[in-house]
């Protein structure tokens, strides 16, 4: 094709066919720049696709993430929720003034056992690492952002935190008062009426028992925000299709 091209310069030269000449070679300088232009295109074309399948496989790691943490999370209030249900009974007995009861043993058990946050994070450390931009729609990169670097934060912040100090602050004195059973996830007071008398004791299981509700109030409000969030992948995945 090259030899043709330059055979007709040649004979157009020969002949005097300036302007002809000059035509021609002016329309094969546009066709060479088309066949540039088209090659680029393709070229972004094929870079645009591969950045799509990129970003639809990493929304596709991130919805199995939330999905997963969504499940544990719900674990999670479960298992809180019978901790406050069994201090109760501890409140209930100092308040009514009852006798121990070995019902009781499983509540002296979980002063120190709460079930903490631990969201799964591997997809978004991932998208982090390529960089935040691979998620193309503004709105939805901004709530994955918002999700694992505010609300996910917080509820380990403002709750498991003040779990820790509750418990740490409380230690010296319940290990004084209270022992553990052997084998069993369970403990004794040594004394309980003693402890039944004893105002800094009843402080800390008010103590404890407000700040688990507190984690179940957030613990609700990040599951919301869970569920929303996967719906919202579930919806540029599907736009994607």
């Amino acid at each position: 094709m090259i030899k043709f091209f330059r055979k007709i310069r040649e004979r157009m030269i020969i002949e005097n066919k300036f302007s002809k000449y000059l035509l021609y070679a002016i329309g094969e300088i546009v066709l060479v720049v088309i066949g540039i232009l088209i090659a680029l295109s393709i070229n972004n074309w094929n870079e645009n696709r591969k950045l799509q399948r990129e970003e639809v496989s990493l929304l596709l790691e991130v919805k199995s993430n939330l999905e997963v943490t969504l499940h544990n999370f719900k674990n999670d209030t479960l298992l809180n929720t019978n901790n406050i249900i069994q201090l109760r009974k501890i409140e209930h007995y100092i308040e009514e003034d009852l006798p121990y009861d070995t019902e009781l043993d499983i509540a002296f058990g979980l002063f120190g056992q709460w079930q903490s946050p631990y969201p799964i994070t591997t997809a978004y450390t991932t998208l982090k690492t390529k960089g935040l931009d691979v998620v193309s729609n503004k709105p939805l990169r901004n709530k994955i952002v918002t999700m694992y670097e505010f609300e996910f934060v917080l509820l380990h912040n403002d709750y498991d935190k003040g779990e820790w100090g509750i418990v740490d602050n409380a230690n010296i004195f319940l290990i004084k008062h209270i022992r553990s059973k052997n084998s069993e996830q369970s403990a004794r007071p040594n004394d309980f009426e003693n402890l039944k008398d004893q105002v800094e004791f009843s402080n800390i299981v008010g103590k404890i028992i407000a700040q688990r509700e507190v984690g179940l109030r957030m613990y609700k409000t990040t599951i919301i925000a869970i569920v929303a969030l996967i719906e919202h992948i579930d919806i540029e995945l599907m736009a994607r299709k």
